[in-house]
């Protein structure tokens, strides 16, 4: 008997909308109404229909309005004016809590520890924060149970204290000395993120201990912070910038950037939920007066790779992909020092730098190592060995430095465990312009280039202990690059008396030729952790002082040309996960620029010829 589908087919989901990556991702901002005093550096808590803003500047004030979800009505004046103060930030605005900020108006400011409490209808005084400052965070979910942390008063603070109703008490400090940062949760789980001097860490507060977490994705301060949960919350503004209109959500364990908003402005008030924000008040100048409403949409279909949908209200036939061929590339942070002939390890948030060539300086080897946190670069501990054209496996906090030139060819070894560099077992083959990948537990180093052939076939695989040789490539050559893992990978290009553009596959035991690139090259680099998904770009020809910007990926049967690298240049290095997500930083001559690779989940129409 027949089956019913196979003689009606399947059916395609019909939706009115797109599939979104998230909830929130399908949120957008819509304008509120205007309060009736224009300010900046307020507190405030509650809702999106239900908040209160108190205090702010300039003047500094002690005004107080309420926002019914349409409409600020001035009420009743808190008993200290004071700015740049913190609030409970999840409390009802019918039971505030609001506390610390300055008196005064700059450049003369007193730090306040004033605390009071908002029933609905007039303020109480409560005892004092033990150390009065300004520029500070707040967090809590009701009127008695609150957090106070960072801040300013004469100098930057780390200071966190607890509230429990009727006294505040130290506990301890945050990590990260901070100014201008924002905050919001309980008293129990809170999150700090940002703050002065322009910075992107993000710490987590359990109840006892700050602990550090992903970084933010672009260092700054006076940003805001909304939603109920520190593992689901709003960062609102991406400063320095005045004009920043960003919104990024926080999910607990990364951060990405929603829609922006639409008046630009720092030092406003966020309350709310992730996904019924808002946001009031704030610079540049004059001091804005404007609200703004976040929603996310409470229906939704949630993106997945591969589905399939008919969009009913566009008439259109769809299917989500990984969308490689819209992806660009964009800047991250500057290298410290600007080098070529690099090691390199890690993801595009996350990544390790070592070794190099800082040519015309002396000496030209160099030990230097550098850690990127997703925006900013990081001199950590030297290598052991002074050396150039090494090869790099393994993640930021545990990598590998492989072979490489120093004063001749090497088969040096180190192992790096997130803070110093050992020596370990040596390679094999003393060779520089060798390609790593894997982990800093399963590898290989492949090709090189070493006398007396000068250019070199040999793959050894690395078990966490040893290197043992295996069976070569078809092609002897030196300076290509790859990804995958130590039993699935991908070599691509390189120089073999010319530039090439031939690839080959590994299987764990032997290489296959596959097809090649678009764009012979050598001294390219690549991403990607599975042999199906690998990035390569830049690179140059045969003719020295010659940069190429050509990116290509990798599908697992072809190579595809993507967008180019915004500076061409060759010798560099790369990190990253896959052709979805990859890192290129420093490359020749001296490059000290670094940027950044990302293709998301979109939904792109099928169509027909």
């Amino acid at each position: 008997m027949a089956n019913y589908s196979d003689i009606k087919g399947f059916t395609v989901q019909t939706l009115s909308t797109d599939t979104i990556a998230s909830q929130f991702a399908g949120g957008s901002w819509a304008s509120g109404g205007n309060m009736n005093e224009g300010r900046v550096a307020g507190a405030g808590s509650g809702t999106q229909t239900a908040s209160i803003f108190a205090g702010g500047t300039p003047p500094t004030t002690a005004d107080v309005e309420l926002y019914n979800g349409s409409s600020w009505t001035e009420t009743t004046e808190m008993n200290t004016a004071r700015a740049e103060l913190a609030a409970a930030t999840v409390a009802p605005s019918t039971a505030a809590l609001i506390f610390a900020g300055h008196t005064g108006t700059y450049p003369t400011q007193n730090a306040s520890d004033a605390n009071e409490y908002w029933n609905g209808s007039s303020w109480t005084e409560l005892a004092e924060v033990n150390t009065g400052r300004w520029a500070t965070a707040g967090a809590g979910a009701s009127y008695t149970a609150a957090l106070l942390y960072g801040g300013y008063n004469g100098s930057d603070v780390n200071n966190t204290e607890t509230w429990n109703g009727s006294a505040w008490t130290e506990v301890n400090n945050l990590n990260t000395t901070r100014r201008y940062l924002a905050g919001t949760g309980s008293n129990t789980a809170a999150i700090a993120i940002g703050g002065s001097p322009g910075l992107n860490t993000v710490e987590q507060w359990d109840g006892s201990n700050w602990t550090a977490t992903t970084n933010f994705p672009t260092g700054s301060e006076y940003i805001e912070a909304a939603g109920a949960s520190y593992t689901n919350c709003l960062a609102l503004g991406v400063t320095p910038s005045s004009t920043g209109k960003k919104t990024v959500h926080w999910d607990g364990s990364s951060w990405t950037e929603l829609s922006d908003y639409t008046t630009g402005r720092i030092n406003g008030v966020g309350t709310g939920s992730s996904s019924a924000a808002l946001l009031s008040g704030g610079n540049p100048a004059p001091v804005n007066a404007s609200t703004e409403e976040f929603t996310a949409p409470s229906d939704f279909v949630q993106q997945v790779e591969g589905q399939l949908f008919f969009n009913s209200t566009t008439n259109t036939f769809k299917e989500t992909i990984t969308d490689i061929p819209g992806a660009s590339w964009a800047s991250g942070g500057n290298l410290n020092t600007a080098r070529g002939q690099a090691g390199g390890a890690g993801l595009q948030t996350a990544a390790l730098m070592f070794g190099g060539d800082v040519h015309p300086t002396s000496p030209r080897n160099s030990v230097l190592t550098e850690q990127y946190n997703g925006s900013s670069w990081t001199e950590v501990n030297d290598l052991n060995t002074e050396r150039r054209g090494v090869a790099g496996l393994g993640i930021y906090t545990a990598a590998l430095c492989a072979a490489g030139y120093s004063t001749t060819w090497v088969d040096n070894v180190e192992s790096w465990d997130g803070t110093n560099w050992t020596e370990i077992a040596e390679t094999n083959l003393a060779a520089s312009y060798r390609v790593g990948i894997g982990t800093q537990t399963n590898g290989l180093v492949v090709g090189g280039a070493a006398p007396p052939a000068g250019y070199r076939a040999d793959t050894e695989v690395w078990n966490g202990s040893s290197w043992t040789e295996v069976n070569d490539l078809n092609e002897a050559r030196y300076g290509g690059a790859g990804g995958g893992i130590y039993t699935d990978a991908i070599y691509a290009g390189g120089y073999d008396t010319t530039a090439i553009a031939n690839a080959e596959s590994w299987d764990g035991t032997s290489w296959t030729e596959v097809n090649n690139l678009n764009n012979g090259r050598l001294s390219l680099a690549g991403a990607g952790d599975a042999s199906t998904s690998v990035l390569v770009f830049g690179g140059g020809p045969t003719t020295p002082g010659t940069n190429l910007a050509h990116t290509e990926s990798w599908n697992g049967t072809s190579w595809t040309e993507q967008n180019n690298l915004a500076t061409a240049r060759t010798i560099l290095s790369g990190a990253g996960k896959s052709a979805s997500s990859a890192l290129a930083f420093g490359g020749y001559p001296q490059k000290n620029a670094t940027e950044e690779w990302t293709a998301n989940l979109a939904n792109k129409t099928i169509t027909t010829s």
